[in-house]
């Protein structure tokens, strides 16, 4: 993978970071760790860059999260290209997204004498319906 295709998916975890958090009580520890990735550019683009933060932080209820993620990702980028020696605290920023799951499968079998069989992705293995 490039430099900048690694940057782009780096900035990408780390906005959708800040994006998902941005409604939780988890908020600030997440901001914290943006004001690490702004100090790179100064105090002032610091500031600037937490004024613009806690903006959108405030309206995250009424915009529209993909554009929200992709604006603070190209911020993101920006700010990585021009000061270098911040991408260590974006991937640490990056580090804290972790795609929510939208529900979970569990299964069990009990009693039986044969395989079992799951039907859905990389699944294997034989059926003995106890015929002889």
């Amino acid at each position: 993978m490039s430099e900048h295709a690694q940057l782009v998916a780096v900035a990408g975890a780390a906005a959708a970071a800040l994006v998902a958090e941005m409604v939780k009580s988890s908020w600030s520890s997440v901001r914290a760790a943006a004001a690490r990735v702004f100090r790179h550019g100064g105090e002032a683009e610091k500031e600037r860059q937490l004024n613009r933060l806690d903006a959108d932080q405030a309206q995250a209820d009424s915009l529209d999260p993909v554009e929200l993620r992709d604006r603070w990702q190209r911020r993101l980028i920006t700010l990585v290209e021009d000061f270098p020696e911040a991408a260590d605290d974006l991937a640490a920023l990056a580090s804290l997204h972790t795609e929510e799951q939208t529900g979970a499968v569990h299964q069990s079998v009990t009693g039986n004498s044969g395989s079992v069989i799951q039907v859905g992705r990389d699944n294997f293995g034989g059926l003995n319906p106890g015929r002889s």
